[in-house]
């Protein structure tokens, strides 16, 4: 394989990203004429189907625990996202959710000023509090009805565009703080906070990832050269030559598009199903 795959996957991606952010911008401006497609990223109407993010509708069902009949109603909605997790991984995270997207061109700035010193370097974040910090979120997200909805930012992103042209400024005020805070906090002290330690949404898709479904592997019987490459190229900072990432990875790729270029045949990544 050739640089030029290695930038094509990066490629398709970005386009993913994108297509996905601008379809839910028109879905809001078409919502006026149509009743089919109706949503944000906190959850989309398709016809009589909603779809609904996990956390979102995890607390939502805990604060209405005497109303079963909205548990029946919006459970496909919710086991949509979480089959797919099963099967394929937190593939949501890193093709589909807008704030990757800014996460990885924060990560290209990140890395230019790096390497000319201007900012020291970063050290990861560790996951080891996440799942505590998730039971927070929740306890949170069921005494506050309307936390949840500040805690899932690719539902803050689609909004937030909405609100500006509804001119809300103080929503759009919150926003800019909130946006500004955690990066600043990503960029300049701990990498992939957000996405390592804090988000509900894609540690509830963690915690329904099957270990056999797709994901990159390391396999035993490939000598591997310890480059490092892969794990320079993980946009989680994980280090998957040293075969220790399955538990954050997010199956974006880039780590297996990196050994794939550097080795150009026998490659010990691969993605891998069952």
């Amino acid at each position: 394989m050739d640089r030029k795959y290695l930038s094509s996957l990066n490629v398709k991606r970005r386009f993913m990203q994108i297509s996905v952010f601008i379809f839910f911008f028109a879905v809001y401006y078409s919502s006026h004429y149509q009743n089919v497609l109706i949503g944000t990223f906190y959850s989309f109407k398709i016809g009589p189907i909603h779809i609904v993010d996990p956390y979102i509708y995890l607390t939502y069902i805990l604060r209405n625990l005497s109303f079963p009949s909205i548990l029946i109603e919006t459970f496909i909605g919710f086991l949509i996202p979480i089959v797919i997790a099963f099967f394929l991984g937190r593939v949501f995270c890193s093709w589909v959710c807008p704030y990757n997207f800014l996460y990885e061109i924060a990560d290209t700035i990140r890395f230019r000023l790096t390497k000319r010193k201007i900012i020291k370097y970063y050290v990861p974040s560790s996951p080891r509090y996440r799942y505590l910090i998730l039971l927070i979120l929740i306890v949170l997200g069921i005494l506050l009805p309307f936390f949840p909805f500040y805690m899932v930012l690719p539902g803050l992103l689609s909004t937030f565009l909405h609100q500006i042209i509804l001119r809300s400024w103080e929503f759009v005020s919150f926003f800019l703080v909130l946006f500004l805070l955690i990066f600043i906090v990503d960029f300049f002290l701990v990498k992939r906070v957000w996405c390592n330690l804090i988000c509900p949404t894609g540690v509830l898709l963690q915690i329904f990832t099957w270990r056999k479904g797709l994901r990159v592997v390391k396999e035993d019987d490939v000598e591997c050269g310890k480059c490092a490459l892969c794990s320079f190229e993980c946009p989680l900072g994980l280090t998957p030559h040293l075969d220790n990432h399955q538990t954050l990875c997010f199956n974006c790729g880039k780590c297996v598009a990196a050994c794939e270029w550097i080795r150009k045949e026998n490659n010990p990544l691969k993605f891998k199903t069952l």
